[in-house]
């Protein structure tokens, strides 16, 4: 009788088994103080690789970097490239009226002297109201920041999608406990950022 071959699912990992260690890599100063402690053992386990997302715009000095990052002998271990939608045809697209991802661009608006400015005021029920207007003296100028969704568009997702098909999960159900581990640098004038991860796996 011949050997029957059935092509099963990895099993679940047990608790505590990590069966990936992976760097996110995004080529600046952070991931690559990150990459190369690792690389010269000052802090560890070595990962197993490091994945970068391409937003298929990245500047020059972010390709040569990343170039001489993944040359022989800089890096003990693999540097996965992923690509992405492309964000300058997004933003084209964008400027069409279609949907697409807002980058964080930062805004400036200049409202000159003489605008007419409302005056708000409170209504009974807590609610806003005009009681008047105004006229402004001088200009004013506000700085603000649109609001943004390329970092999951264009790098979370991505990076997310490679490190389950690299760990073995891609298309299944994930696991219920830890499978992988991923690093991601962030300084610490950057602490507020810092957070668990919101998958268990």
């Amino acid at each position: 009788m011949g050997a029957l071959s059935l092509r099963c699912p990895p099993a679940e990992p047990a608790a505590g088994t990590i069966r990936l260690r992976v760097l996110s890599l995004g080529a600046g100063v952070q991931s690559t103080t990150l990459a190369l402690m690792a690389a010269h053992g000052i802090i560890g386990p070595m990962p197993d690789c490091a994945v970068f997302a391409d937003t298929g715009w990245e500047s020059q000095a972010v390709c040569r970097h990343l170039a001489w990052l993944m040359a022989p002998g800089v890096l003990p271990f693999p540097v996965h490239v992923v690509p992405a939608d492309n964000l300058r045809a997004d933003l084209l697209v964008g400027a069409r009226g279609q949907r697409r991802a807002s980058i964080p661009a930062y805004t400036r608006t200049v409202t000159p002297p003489g605008t007419v400015v409302p005056l708000i005021g409170e209504d009974g029920r807590g609610g806003t109201v005009v009681v008047g207007t105004r006229i402004l003296p001088a200009g004013r100028v506000t700085i603000g920041m649109i609001p943004r969704q390329c970092t999951g568009d264009f790098k979370v997702v991505p990076v997310r999608r490679k490190v389950r098909e690299l760990a073995g999960i891609a298309g299944r159900r994930s696991p219920t406990v830890p499978a992988v581990e991923q690093w991601i640098g962030i300084s610490l004038d950057e602490a507020a950022r810092m957070k668990p991860s919101a998958e268990d796996w």
